[in-house]
């Protein structure tokens, strides 16, 4: 690994007024010491606060912390550790600590850019506990070998679990042993034996009218709209009823089965009693991407577990499947392709060609209900085009009015700007002069020039003076922040919207550029979400 520090000091400086310590704690499956999450989490988080008790340097900072429990070290998409990742980009974090370097990662090429190459051009502090490794010590230098040489231990071991686990669950596969973590809808885990299937009646009767549905020549689509009108639950509610969750489409207010999760349970051989295993396998060890096998290497077990239909009935469906060819659709290219959504069950429209080449929006959750008022169709994307790049040309010309003005607000943020950073650096000098006077009390206190108490009290004093000029430092450096973010805001919106001044047709570059989302109500009214300042509601 090499690297080195190639941050500049005003990131730095910057970090140092206003950041924090963050706290970095991880919990998974492939730990080989696993402990209750509370005790595990707890013992991380107490050991990372004592380190910050004994080193008085870090006592200053506000402490924060960020955890992931049940995630693998292998991959840097966990929920705790992008929290902390945004946080880092957005400069509110001024040093990282962990317990262990395999805390933060596994993945020792991964570990390495972070420990010498983003972290230091961030002018983050980063330190691992157990192996006693701090970059501030490191500055300038590359990483010793024996950090190295731990992170690769961890890599490999991590791997190697994997492989462990994973031949692990093949063996009891192989056995006849449901060794898989979610089950299919109508089924659950016997509590008594978590590696057998039992029905769950309810969920089943709904998979067998799926089936029925399907017998009788209804297709994906009117059997969704026939279980959404009989206000049949989705898998999703069923589940949620024995398991609570907060799952993002849960919370959603209109919830509506879906073709592809009809076709899922039509095409999946559970429900004839069949186990289906090996179906796929990992690109690499410990890694997500995962490779679909050919069918003849699939491992199935049949009469693994009690069926739901019958083998005769759930063969027939698939004949139906295996009649239809799959139709080759070109891509359809418009400018807000994306961009727009029902204004009902907020679902990303889609559009339909009419005769001519015409682009009609629709909403695909319009035909899974006869009672929902999702946008049906008749706003043309030429009418859609037309409104949004009006208004575009409109703000266009708002700049031109109030160019002037402006650069005149411009000009008066400079100032602000130029004023508040002559009051930063004469702050900081003090805070610098306020420490060094520090220093030369302790000397003077080890030369017996002043009496304990007439130390601690100097000490109080000249502490008290820092800890204010900081407080202040830390609010003029946010005030500093706000006018540059205001200044280059507005210069960026102005720069952007007129080198689009003239142009007579909305393209895919002016619509991701200033559009956020378009929300079109069944009413044919819509709203247009901007990019920048303030939104729009029309009439169509």
């Amino acid at each position: 690994m090499t690297g080195g520090y190639s941050g500049d000091s005003n990131r730095r400086r910057e970090r140092d007024l206003h950041g924090k310590i963050a706290g970095y704690y991880r919990l998974s499956m492939e730990d080989d010491d696993i402990k209750e999450e509370s005790n595990s989490i707890t013992n991380q988080r107490l050991l990372i606060r004592r380190y910050i008790l004994d080193h008085p340097e870090l006592s200053h900072y506000e402490y924060c912390e960020f955890y992931d429990d049940g995630f693998s070290g292998t991959t840097m998409n966990r929920p705790g550790m992008q929290t902390m990742l945004e946080k880092i980009k957005k400069n509110e974090i001024q040093c990282v600590i962990v317990k262990d370097l395999s805390r933060f990662s596994r993945d020792y090429i991964e570990l390495g850019d972070y420990m010498e190459q983003i972290f230091p051009f961030m002018g983050v502090r980063f330190i691992s506990i157990a192996e006693r490794y701090d970059s501030q010590e490191k500055m300038g230098k590359t990483a010793d070998m024996e950090i190295g040489f731990q992170s690769l231990l961890a890599d490999f071991y991590c791997k190697d679990i994997s492989e462990k686990v994973r031949s692990s669950i093949t063996v009891k596969k192989n056995q006849g042993k449901y060794a898989t973590g979610n089950t299919p809808f109508g089924y659950r885990k016997d509590e008594n034996d978590r590696e057998e299937l039992l029905i769950v009646q309810e969920e089943a009767k709904v998979v067998r009218h799926i089936f029925e549905l399907s017998m009788a020549g209804q297709n994906l689509t009117r059997i969704c709209r026939t279980l959404n009108d009989e206000k049949i639950p989705t898998p999703l509610e069923y589940k949620n009823q024995r398991k609570k969750q907060n799952r993002k489409e849960l919370q959603q207010e209109h919830k509506y089965w879906q073709p592809g999760t009809v076709r899922t349970i039509l095409t999946n051989e559970s429900y004839h009693g069949s186990m289906v295993f090996h179906k796929s396998v990992q690109a690499q060890v410990g890694g997500n991407r995962t490779l679909l096998r050919l069918r003849e290497e699939w491992g199935v077990l049949e009469n693994h577990h009690p069926a739901i239909v019958s083998k005769e009935v759930f063969d027939k469906v698939q004949e139906k499947f295996s009649r239809k060819k799959a139709a080759v659709k070109e891509p359809v290219l418009y400018a807000l392709k994306g961009k727009s959504y029902c204004g009902y069950c907020g679902r990303r429209l889609r559009v339909m060609k009419l005769a001519g080449g015409r682009l009609c929006y629709y909403c695909p959750n319009q035909s899974l209900s006869s009672h929902n008022k999702c946008l049906c169709g008749g706003v043309r994307n030429e009418r859609l085009e037309k409104i949004v790049l009006e208004e575009l040309q409109m703000q266009i010309g708002r700049l031109a009015d109030t160019a002037g003005v402006s650069r005149e607000a411009a000009e008066r943020q400079r100032v602000a700007i130029r004023k508040i950073g002559k009051e930063i650096m004469a702050a900081e000098a003090g805070i610098a002069e306020l420490t060094k006077r520090k220093a030369s009390l302790l000397e003077a206190y080890h030369r017996a020039a002043y009496t304990r108490e007439q130390y601690m009290e100097s000490c109080r004093r000249l502490e008290r003076q820092i800890s204010e000029k900081r407080i202040w430092l830390k609010k003029r450096k946010e005030q500093l922040d706000s006018y540059r973010d205001l200044l280059n805001a507005d210069m960026g919106d102005d720069e952007n919207l007129r080198q689009y001044a003239g142009f007579e047709s909305l393209t895919k570059e002016m619509a991701d550029a200033f559009i956020e989302k378009i929300i079109i109500s069944n009413e044919r009214t819509i709203d247009i979400y901007w990019k920048f300042n303030q939104n729009h509601t029309f009439d169509l």
